[in-house]
């Protein structure tokens, strides 16, 4: 009887799953072109049950791509960082058609996540105070990329400082921005 349960049980969720556009658990995963492991936007769709009727569950959509030994002078001459960018969008949106090149969007629609990380590599390479703590840096940039794009709720920067010149430690500093009154519920 027990084996007659359990079988019932893994044949319901393979049914329910097949409902799914994802594999697996009901998570999709998808590479971002030419970004590599870095670039990935993960789409948990479980909250596809929403669907159904059961308005219990939220999606939360997030996307994460790396911008490796990017050359910004930033306290040294020829000092290389690497940032690491994840940020999580504001609500549902709409998608902008695929673009390899990415090109503007409507505020109602994912942004290209090439639009992003070139508007970051532009403003840290052009910052103007290049001896500010990376934390000032960091925050600038993050508060920079909330203003051009609402259409990310929450935004995450790890900046890689690697031990350059007269110091001689690897760093990193985290900076976790967020729009007030948009929390999920």
């Amino acid at each position: 009887m027990r084996i007659a349960k359990r079988v019932l049980a893994v044949v319901g969720c393979l049914g329910l799953m097949a409902g799914f556009s994802g594999a697996g658990e009901g998570r999709q995963t998808s590479q971002a072109p030419g970004a590599g492991k870095a670039g990935t936007a993960v789409r948990d769709t479980r909250g596809d049950a929403d669907a159904r009727g059961d308005g219990s569950l939220v999606e939360t959509i997030s996307f994460r791509f790396a911008i490796a030994n990017l050359k910004t002078d930033h306290q040294f001459e020829g000092q290389l960082n690497t940032f690491h960018v994840e940020y999580e969008y504001a609500g549902g949106l709409a998608g902008g058609g695929f673009d390899p090149q990415g090109h503007a969007v409507a505020a109602n629609t994912f942004p290209y996540f090439q639009a992003v990380r070139d508007d970051i590599i532009k403003f840290a390479t052009e910052y103007p105070d290049k001896s500010d703590f990376y934390e000032v840096f960091g925050t600038k940039i993050c508060r920079f990329v909330m203003r051009q794009y609402p259409q990310i709720r929450k935004m995450t920067l790890t900046i890689d400082v690697p031990a350059y010149k007269e110091v001689a430690v690897d760093r990193s500093e985290t900076i976790v921005i967020a729009r007030r009154g948009t929390g999920r519920k």
